[in-house]
């Protein structure tokens, strides 16, 4: 057999196998896109601008609604896009006038709130700051907290109006009462027992 006649046998082989290789890899190629595209078809995952309102109760955080002018829809939907606000307008039923209500999440409220300054409204006033509920008294004093005695981490401070009595006048009645007894005799005692 020829020399050139294996080259090209050899030549067409290789190029068999590469067409091969190709053409398993375009057709993996081209499930793991067509399995991303249903998968993003299939999740709804919009994230700005006008939405059902399934869609926005399908995220756990808290709804915010704020009130909106009837002629002041058009400009809010320029400017939610603008600012990124997935939201919902609705209108109660059997309710007329001139406002409706936007619908959002808790967690665009910092937009809403820049978005609804840029349109003109006064910003939410924020709710007075609620004073910490104090704990009542325990029924049973704590082992070391005694209010007697102190617990060693504060000074000890009297709630009584009494004062304290003071140590000298305690000796000198002490003293007193002293002089009226008998002296005794010091005892020897060595601590037998006989």
């Amino acid at each position: 057999m020829d020399a050139s006649g294996e080259v090209a046998d050899l030549m067409v082989k290789e190029s068999l196998q590469a067409g091969e290789t190709a053409v398993k890899l375009a057709a993996g190629g081209v499930k793991h896109v067509t399995a991303l595209l249903l998968a993003l078809s299939q999740s709804d995952r919009k994230i700005i601008g006008k939405t059902s309102i399934r869609k926005l109760t399908k995220d756990p955080t808290p709804a915010v609604v704020l009130p909106l002018r009837n002629e002041d829809v058009g400009r809010f939907r320029k400017l939610a896009k603008e600012y990124g606000i997935l939201y919902v307008i609705a209108r109660p039923k059997g309710r007329t006038g001139e406002t409706v209500d936007v619908i959002s999440n808790e967690r665009y409220s910092a937009k809403l709130n820049a978005l609804f300054q840029a349109m003109g409204y006064p910003l939410p006033e924020k709710p007075a700051p609620e004073e910490p509920v104090k704990k009542g008294t325990s029924r049973a004093p704590q082992e070391r907290s005694s209010p007697e005695h102190g617990n060693g981490w504060r000074a000890q401070t009297r709630t009584d109006k009494e004062e304290k009595p003071s140590v000298r006048a305690r000796l000198a009645a002490l003293r007193e009462a002293a002089k009226g007894l008998e002296p005794m005799a010091p005892s020897r005692d060595t601590g037998h027992i006989r």
